[in-house]
């Protein structure tokens, strides 16, 4: 899905929107009178997830975003958010996981990733429930 803010610009004659949000590719475009165009892409799977999600069941949210112009912020200050909670909660269960702290002591470096792997896992499912999914 894309969408375009309802402010215009003229550049080379032609109407163009100042905010482009595109849910599929990624990727938020921002065109101003006297510069190129930037587009900025985002590359992690929450975000994926919350657009397609947004796009589905907050659609007018989305709007109001892309047409006040804080869509960029917003998804930028969103992928630090959650990338933050999940470290944040990785740790703290690497920290009380007796098993984890026995592979480590005994240098079992592979059985000690797997876990810290499944602890990932489980992390994204409530991280994702409280951030992503809203």
């Amino acid at each position: 899905m894309i969408i375009r803010s309802k402010d215009k610009i003229s550049v080379n004659g032609k109407n163009k929107s100042v905010w482009v949000l595109d849910t599929n590719a990624l990727t938020v475009t921002h065109d101003a009178a006297d510069a190129e165009p930037t587009v900025t892409a985002f590359h992690s799977e929450h975000i994926k997830y919350h657009l397609h999600y947004s796009a589905e069941y907050r659609k007018d949210r989305l709007r109001k975003l892309v047409n006040s112009g804080e869509i960029l912020s917003y998804l930028t200050e969103l992928d630090k958010s959650v990338e933050n909670a999940l470290e944040r909660q990785v740790e703290k269960w690497k920290a009380d996981d007796k098993e984890y702290q026995q592979a480590l002591a005994v240098g079992d470096v592979g059985r000690a990733e797997g876990l810290e792997n499944m602890m990932k896992l489980c992390a994204r499912e409530a991280v994702y429930a409280d951030l992503v999914y809203v």
